[in-house]
């Protein structure tokens, strides 16, 4: 092949046709999208794992994407019912519910004012006819006032707190308004949570010496020791690999306190790894709260940017940042 320069080759558009080195791979994900199947990808760090991810969900159906809504549950505020629907019908739901909600708020508040101008009148008729003195009268006057007063301030908080609308109206969990291929959403270790501990973190990242778990039973223990103990514990079992350790845990030999579905819960941990790395290649990003995190140079990180959430490369990370982290 005669290449002047790199832009003489042809790229495809299409993620799936840009992913060399991986065949295997990529038939696999290609019969993967055609089937609607799940797909389970194991690697170390820059093997393309989320690169596949995201050719997969450029390969779905197009036709098959959905919204999905979470709605109130009567009967458990804390397990809402979750709803499918075709991609742009969500916001059609949402904006009809909450019409209803704010057609139901104003008529209650009208009807609430009828009876309280009504009751207002009462006094006056009493008076007028006799039934009662000026000094009632009077007092029942400043009462209706009061009443009348305390109406509109209610109307008005209502409003603003937007009543009904908040509790009747759906979420809007997923929405493919927009979208001409299936939701990516990369699961790697950058994200907030890894930051903090949490579950959802890539297994196969790096952590720093320093770093601190705290166990079911409380106790706040160095990741390093508590690692060498474990591998030392199954070292009959133990999966080596160029320098590489690992092993599976038994079921409830270890678990720690981490964040799972935004609540701190006991995790339970299924494997611990250790292996020696070449720190030229690793980074350290710490925190102004002084939380550290080892990762890879083409490791993405959640940062703010212009009040929008941005992942970038580690390597491109600069001092004074802001990144997402858990409170």
């Amino acid at each position: 092949m005669d290449f002047k320069t790199t832009k003489d080759i042809k790229v495809s558009s299409k993620i799936i046709d840009q992913i060399i080195g991986q065949d295997e791979s990529v038939t696999i994900i290609k019969k993967a999208a055609k089937q609607r199947r799940h797909v389970l990808l194991i690697g170390d760090p820059g093997t393309g794992k989320s690169l596949l991810g995201q050719a997969l969900a450029e390969s779905l159906p197009k036709e098959k994407l959905i919204d999905i809504l979470a709605f109130p549950n009567p009967s458990d505020e804390n397990v809402p019912l979750i709803r499918t629907v075709p991609k742009g019908k969500g916001k059609e739901i949402i904006v009809k519910a909450r019409l209803q909600a704010m057609s139901s708020f104003k008529n209650q508040n009208l009807f609430m004012l009828i009876i309280v101008l009504v009751i207002s009148l009462l006094p006056y008729y009493f008076w007028k006819t006799g039934q009662i003195s000026d000094v009632v009268y009077a007092a029942s006057m400043i009462s209706s006032m009061v009443f009348v007063l305390g109406l509109i301030l209610f109307i008005n908080i209502g409003k603003r707190m937007k009543f009904g609308e908040a509790t009747n109206a759906p979420k809007l969990l997923v929405d493919n308004e927009n979208k001409n291929i299936a939701p990516f959403i990369d699961a790697t270790g950058a994200h907030a949570g890894s930051l903090l501990g949490d579950v959802l973190h890539d297994p196969l990242q790096s952590f720093s010496d320093n770093n601190i778990i705290q166990k079911l039973n409380g106790k706040k223990v160095n990741i390093s020791i508590e690692v060498n103990r474990l591998l030392k514990k199954h070292e009959k079992e133990l999966i080596k690999k160029k320098g590489y350790i690992a092993t599976y845990l038994k079921k409830d030999e270890l678990f720690i306190l981490a964040e799972k579905s935004g609540k701190i819960q006991p995790i339970q941990v299924l494997s611990v790894n250790k292996y020696q790395s070449d720190k030229s290649y690793l980074y350290k990003i710490t925190t102004e709260a002084g939380k550290t995190l080892l990762v890879t140079p083409e490791h993405k990180i959640a940062v703010k940017n212009k009040g929008k959430k941005q992942y970038i490369e580690a390597s491109k990370l600069k001092r004074g940042k802001e990144v997402f982290v858990r409170k």
